[in-house]
């Protein structure tokens, strides 16, 4: 493990999600964040295929956990991946109308920025393309 990786960890992934659902703003995270749980993905389904190597009585239960741990936390990062994109849709749409940098995107992190700079490209867009063009009566 490198010096600068943080320990993913299922509880800590659940405490993040309840983190995610119940703060109104984005929740600061790890810059290797994804590659964290990359690794973490790579240990668990490590763990896996050695228990299923095994035979033993208790090898069966063992597996079962295992996999429905590895499910639970695919659920746990789809729902912190789904909180934060629609936090980074209305932050995007906030700048956009308000044509303001708010510093409040300092929690996203570089793979969320790319995402929050097209949305927000897209809605600067449309809004100089049709209201604009509209208030000055140029439709």
């Amino acid at each position: 493990m490198g010096e600068n990786e943080i320990v993913i960890t299922y509880e800590s992934l659940y405490e993040l999600l309840r983190r995610e659902r119940y703060r109104p703003e984005l929740q600061k995270l790890d810059p290797l964040f994804y590659q964290n749980v990359l690794n973490y993905f790579k240990e668990k389904q490590a763990i896996l295929e050695s228990q299923e190597k095994k035979e033993s009585i208790f090898a069966a239960n063992e597996i079962d956990k295992t996999r429905t741990q590895i499910r639970n936390i695919r659920k746990i990062l789809k729902d912190i991946y789904e909180k934060r994109e629609a936090k980074i849709i209305q932050l995007a749409l906030f700048n956009s109308r308000n044509k303001a940098g708010t510093g409040s995107d300092s929690a996203l992190l570089a793979e969320e920025k790319a995402l929050f700079d097209s949305i927000n490209g897209v809605l600067n867009g449309f809004r100089e393309g049709v209201l604009f063009n509209l208030l000055s009566n140029n439709a």
